[in-house]
């Protein structure tokens, strides 16, 4: 079925509006009131003489940021909690800063730091234009200078990153980025890299700015001071590559440094010590305004509680102790006490829409190494009949307390490439369909009922799962009762994430269950790996996922004629600057994954609710849920604000 032939009738908005990345499409600014005003808490550092005045301090030509709902005022804490030092709450909260960003409805890419982008023809040439005056956080300027070193000293430096990224390649050869003058930047590509700037928005983006203020960045690095080395040892670094690294600390490390200058809204007062409090304060120099001339971020401080376990979370959430979140407290085992508790938190709520495919979906390693394993879980009929032996209907009764729906791996309703038949086929409970396809499959049975390899041995294996998803281990606990009416004995084994990506890379698994991705457009585009074996977290057949990234790696398997053509579509549509042309070639992708059946399905994963404290403004009651978005970082927290 075609991308065309999929959308009569009507498509998601955004499909059109990502079809051309134009000058005009990406130009920021709206009419801007003028003289410009700041927080009294930065009036009074200029006052006393400790901090320039406002007209030094803002660009030339500041980013005007148009409220959500309404202009606001300014003071206050934004009180958050995290779960220790990995935690990625605080990028997707005050770090969502780029060059360019998804906008807050996620249909487009908008000019973030840069005032404006402008793409070629054939998606080869990115220009970013700086904005005049711009200053990172402790008021030094902020200009292509500081990007030419991110490139020269960084990212081309093998010391500090031995391999080039995929997403700044392209044609087999690494980005070349130029400085034509002091505010423009051009990235330059040798063939098409149409996924560039929807690659900047999400998390990889941040390292291109992380790694800029050259400034503050050159002592750690030996190329631009002789005692870097010695730096290094003082730190207990293993040398100055690993020290420079951690100073960029992107995403984890970059808040256990206070004095690393930065552009976003806040910038750290009291860094991440591994317990108590993280605070950050507004940044004196943000390049934002509102169309009122008030400097942005409106809110003071924002602070993030350093919690052990999301059972504490919860507790602060229903107590009233956070005023906006979702991370930790969206969970399907949370959402009966968020929801119970809003008149004592006095919070109300809003919905984090998942951008995944799946709640769970079971991965059978089809390249496992026992070949006896691998010709059976590569057998078509193998998992038609697991599938239907799946009683998806109790486990959303049970799991998901009746809010989600049976779903194999998919696009989501409404989305431009949603398939129905791909969505819902070998879904029905059907224990005798089920029997009638595992019997080709497995025919003979021990005293017990349960199935036989060739060999004569019990066909038995494992499934891995995180053992921090307790929701995806009792769900495989009902699953191991509906294969074993059908004579397949099937093992749950919660283990660490560490342990579990060690032996997906290795391709030493079974069996393993992950949340779906790709449920929304542009995560399809940017992480197919769900859909085909696009990299070893393709769990279905890693070896393919393995070879599809490096052919010569020791793990890697030459994939079937069906991946490999699925491979071939997927770099059409990274070298495709036509959006059209790269739905249409994704829908030809899905085909092959509806005909392949590479992953068993489970159940959709449902609505998620954040809270939002009842003063608080400018909040959408509904976003995009997912790490690539970076919820909520494209709602624009430096323009929330609180009615008293």
């Amino acid at each position: 079925m075609s991308y065309h032939s999929r959308h009569r009738g009507g498509s998601r908005p955004f499909a059109a509006c990502l079809g051309v990345l134009t000058a005009s499409m990406l130009l920021a600014g709206t009419a801007l009131a003028q003289p410009f005003s700041e927080s009294p808490m930065l009036a009074e550092r200029v006052s006393a003489g400790t901090l320039p005045a406002i007209e030094d301090r803002l660009p030339s030509t500041p980013h005007v940021q148009e409220p959500f709902e309404s202009v606001g005022s300014y003071g206050g804490t934004w009180r958050q909690a995290m779960r220790g030092g990995s935690d990625n709450l605080l990028e997707r909260t005050i770090g969502y800063t780029r060059l360019a960003r998804w906008n807050r409805e996620w249909n487009a890419i908008v000019p973030d730091v840069a005032e404006s982008v402008t793409v070629n023809d054939n998606a080869t040439e990115f220009t970013f234009v700086l904005r005049e005056g711009h200053r990172w956080s402790d008021g030094e300027p902020f200009t292509s200078a500081d990007l030419l070193f991110w490139y020269e000293s960084i990212l081309m430096n093998s010391d500090v990153t031995p391999s080039v990224p995929s997403w700044l390649q392209a044609g087999g050869e690494p980005v070349v980025v130029t400085a034509p003058d002091d505010a423009t930047v051009v990235f330059t590509f040798a063939e098409p890299n149409a996924l560039f700037l929807f690659n900047m928005a999400t998390v990889r983006g941040a390292n291109v700015l992380a790694g800029s203020p050259a400034h503050w960045l050159k002592q750690f690095h030996a190329d631009h001071n002789e005692n870097a080395s010695q730096l290094a040892q003082e730190a207990g670094a293993s040398d100055w590559a690993a020290h420079l690294n951690a100073k960029i600390g992107v995403p984890a490390s970059r808040w256990r440094d206070a004095e690393r200058p930065v552009v976003d809204a806040w910038l750290l007062t009291e860094p991440y010590d591994g317990t108590g409090q993280v605070v950050a304060e507004r940044n004196p120099y943000y390049h934002k305004v509102d169309p009122e001339g008030q400097q942005l971020p409106y809110i003071d401080r924002v602070t993030y509680d350093v919690m052990e376990d999301t059972q504490a979370i919860v507790l602060k959430a229903i107590n009233g102790e956070i005023d906006f979140q979702n991370r930790h407290i969206e969970t399907t085992q949370a959402r009966p006490l968020i929801v119970q508790n809003r008149e004592q938190g006095n919070y109300d709520l809003w919905i984090a829409q998942p951008a995944w495919s799946n709640a769970m979906l079971i991965s059978l390693n089809q390249t496992h190494k026992d070949p006896a394993m691998r010709e059976v879980f590569a057998n078509k009929d193998f998992r038609i009949g697991l599938s239907h032996a799946i009683n998806r209907q109790e486990l959303n009764q049970i799991i998901y307390a009746g809010t989600s729906r049976a779903w194999q791996a998919a696009p989501r309703p409404d989305t431009a490439l949603f398939d129905e038949e791909l969505a819902t086929q070998f879904t029905a409970f059907d224990t005798d369909l089920a029997n009638e396809h595992l019997d080709r499959v497995l025919p003979e049975r021990d005293g017990e009922g349960f199935r036989l390899r060739s060999d004569g041995e019990r066909f038995s294996f494992d499934i891995e799962v995180l053992t921090s998803r307790q929701f995806q281990i009792d769900s495989l606990e009902l699953i191991k009762a509906y294969w074993a009416d059908v004579g397949v004995e099937m093992n749950v084994r919660p283990v660490e994430r560490s342990l579990s990506e060690q032996l997906r890379q290795n391709n030493d698994h079974d069996a393993s269950v992950w949340i779906g991705g790709g449920g929304y457009d542009m995560l399809g585009l940017l992480d197919p790996k769900w859909y085909m074996p696009f990299e070893w977290q393709s769990a279905f057949a890693g070896a393919w996922g393995i070879w599809a990234q490096d052919p010569n790696d020791p793990n890697a398997e030459e994939p079937s004629e069906a991946a490999k053509r699925q491979l071939e579509l997927y770099a059409q549509v990274q070298a495709t600057a036509d959006f059209g042309q790269q739905m249409e070639l994704m829908g030809q992708i899905l085909d092959i994954t509806k005909e392949e059946f590479y992953i068993i399905g489970t159940n959709m994963e449902p609505d998620r609710v954040g809270i939002v404290n009842r003063n608080l403004r400018n909040v959408p009651r509904s976003m995009p849920n997912t790490y690539f978005y970076m919820t909520p970082g494209p709602a624009s927290a430096e323009q929330f604000y609180f009615a008293n």
